[in-house]
């Protein structure tokens, strides 16, 4: 029997039930009726229960299965790699490409949003990159069309992250 049908036999055997009760006692009706009523949520909580599976992993075919982990790991390094190179290039591949992810991580790592209180997270960004390092995060500071100035480089990038992860 599908879940249709049976709340469609719920259905009548509730109905069945109080018109007994409404014939034999008006005022044990509703008490009378509840009794099937909840008998058939039981049973229709149990069905969608067992149905579902609340902790399953989604089914991946063979082959993504074995190169998954693998093949994510292999894109990170390379994203990795791109965002390190950046860091020894121009100061607009820094700034359209570094800049935005260092700041939104300073930003989540403090709490402190720049839209909100602009001094504040200026402060915070010197105290913890100092006035050297910060103006490679400060989120104000970007100069995109700059493709002749030199990104800090990596020295700089791993500083940075350093001081990221002490937060």
């Amino acid at each position: 029997m599908n879940r249709a049908g049976a709340v469609a036999a719920g259905a009548v055997v509730v109905l069945f039930v109080e018109l007994i009760a409404f014939r034999a006692a008006h005022e044990l009706a509703l008490i009378v009726a509840a009794v099937p009523l909840a008998l058939v949520l039981w049973v229709l909580a149990r069905w969608w229960l067992s149905e579902r599976q609340p902790f399953s992993e989604p089914e991946l075919p063979p082959d993504e299965m074995e190169n998954g982990p693998a093949e994510m790991l292999e894109r990170w390094r390379a994203r990795a790699t791109v965002l390190a190179d950046r860091a020894d290039g121009t100061r607009a591949d820094w700034d359209k490409h570094l800049r935005p992810m260092l700041a939104k991580e300073f930003e989540l790592s403090t709490g402190l949003r720049i839209a909100k209180n602009r001094r504040a997270t200026e402060a915070a960004g010197l105290q913890q990159f100092g006035p050297e390092l910060w103006r490679w995060v400060d989120p104000t500071d970007s100069a995109t069309r700059d493709h002749i100035g030199r990104a800090p480089g990596r020295a700089a990038l791993d500083e940075i992250l350093r001081r990221l992860q002490r937060l």
